[in-house]
């Protein structure tokens, strides 16, 4: 398998872990629930190693992501990451959906990739985790997400299977905010 092709498969898994981060709600959420939203408005870097499937080597991730104020109860969220010389962008909202009780992200990227994701929150931490995601161009991949906003950090770890190899591509990136 070609490095450009797994990277593209890594764009897509890093893509929805980063964009975990979006849906519009209600002027109405819990005012707790906000707050937490808001706390991650500002500009976040992460680094991180994915260890290829196809080559067996480790590539470092470099990504930057910039949370804003959509309004009182979403955020806006724009990111980019390099990876082998290939750039992958990213964009979404996320926030506190009353009607359902919970949080939603959704997101969209440059690598066909589009996701919603569930989140869970314990105290001040939020988790999201998108199983099975399928790029709308490529379903040669199954991909796992985890997005934890944990202590005021973020940290996304995810999983590429290679369904014709077997082969896995794993990575784990911390992000701290700036």
């Amino acid at each position: 398998m070609k490095i450009t092709s797994e990277v593209t498969k890594f764009g897509i898994a890093l893509l929805a872990a980063i964009s975990i981060q979006t849906m519009a709600t209600p002027a109405y959420a819990a005012k707790a629930d906000l707050e937490l939203l808001q706390s991650y408005v500002g500009d976040w870097r992460g680094k991180g190693q994915v260890k290829l499937a196809s080559t067996g080597d480790n590539e470092t991730v470099l990504c930057k992501m910039k949370f804003t104020e959509s309004s009182d109860s979403k955020i806006g969220m724009d990111g980019r990451c390099s990876l082998a010389g290939s750039t992958l962008a990213m964009r979404g909202t996320v926030g506190y959906i009353e009607a359902r009780r919970r949080f939603e992200a959704v997101m969209s990227s440059n690598t066909s990739f589009q996701g919603v994701a569930v989140g869970k929150r314990s105290g001040k931490n939020l988790s999201f985790a998108l199983n099975n995601i399928k790029s709308e161009t490529n379903d040669a991949f199954d991909i796992g997400v985890s997005l934890k906003l944990v202590g005021g950090k973020i940290n996304v770890q995810f999983d590429i299977l290679h369904k014709a190899s077997g082969g896995k591509s794993v990575a784990n990136i911390p992000f701290s905010k700036r």
